[in-house]
């Protein structure tokens, strides 16, 4: 069991002493893995004895017992740091395989023939991948215009028709703050690309539109271990999908003349 959860499981036997002891430990946990009892005590400025107790309230049998759970927390968090590539290289591999797998031609005919084409992503990484699929299709003469808050998508709404297309890039899939908006323009038979991480079951996005993309993203559970304020996601398989997405787009059209009717 995890450091933080014996601390909430056993925090009525703590007194502040303890409490003061465990937050240092919690905030410098690699360092006090390695340390020996008396080091420890040492960088808490208590005593040896001071620092067993406190490892007994939390249900450990001595020190040595307690230091090796601190380095169990330490490994599970620290594997992900060193596997960030690997993992990374993976996500990327089966996004473009997702890719391959999708029937593309439609979205392409949708993206050739639309009217207007607006873009709205849910949070910051997702609009910085929408301003790439801005700069990038503008080059091929399609224009989108990027959305860039919840008020823009908004005021768009009654004017989008079925000549049109919305694409929507979205890490959960979890709209609650736009589903009113995305049912209404499924009645009115706005055609929706969705854009959306695979690792969520309730993708409430995908379900509702006619076309989807997905990317595979990462969350790196380093903040213990890392001193960041939390857990960094890699997005880096949606930035590799947005750019096989144009030049995918932009290799058909070419093949077919320009023309995909």
């Amino acid at each position: 069991m995890k450091l933080e959860m014996l601390i909430n499981k056993n925090y009525d036997q703590l007194n502040e002493t303890d409490l003061s002891t465990l937050h240092y430990i919690i905030d410098h946990k690699k360092e006090c893995a390695a340390q020996s009892i008396t080091e420890l005590a040492k960088s808490c400025k208590i005593s040896k004895s001071s620092i067993l107790r406190t490892a007994q309230k939390l249900g450990f049998s001595g020190f040595s017992e307690f230091k090796y759970s601190l380095k169990n927390d330490l490994e599970p968090d620290m594997k992900h740091a060193m596997d960030y590539i690997e993992t990374t290289l993976t996500n990327i591999q089966k996004t473009i395989d997702l890719f391959k797998k999708t029937d593309l031609v439609p979205i392409y005919k949708k993206i050739q023939s639309a009217k207007n084409i607006f873009a709205y992503g849910t949070g910051w990484a997702q609009r910085n991948a929408i301003s790439e699929l801005e700069r990038n299709f503008l080059n091929s003469g399609k224009m989108i215009h990027n959305l860039a808050a919840k008020r823009e998508l908004e005021m768009i709404v009654p004017y989008l028709n079925e000549e049109d297309l919305l694409i929507i890039i979205s890490l959960s899939g979890d709209i609650s703050d736009i589903i009113k908006i995305v049912r209404f323009l499924s009645v009115k038979r706005v055609p929706i690309l969705s854009i959306t991480n695979t690792r969520f079951d309730r993708n409430e996005l995908a379900n509702l539109v006619p076309y989807n993309l997905y990317f595979l993203a990462t969350d790196y559970p380093i903040h213990k271990t890392m001193h960041v304020s939390e857990d960094p996601t890699s997005l880096a398989a949606l930035s590799v999908l947005c750019e096989a997405f144009f030049f995918d787009y932009v290799k058909q059209i070419s093949t077919k003349d320009g023309d995909m009717k």
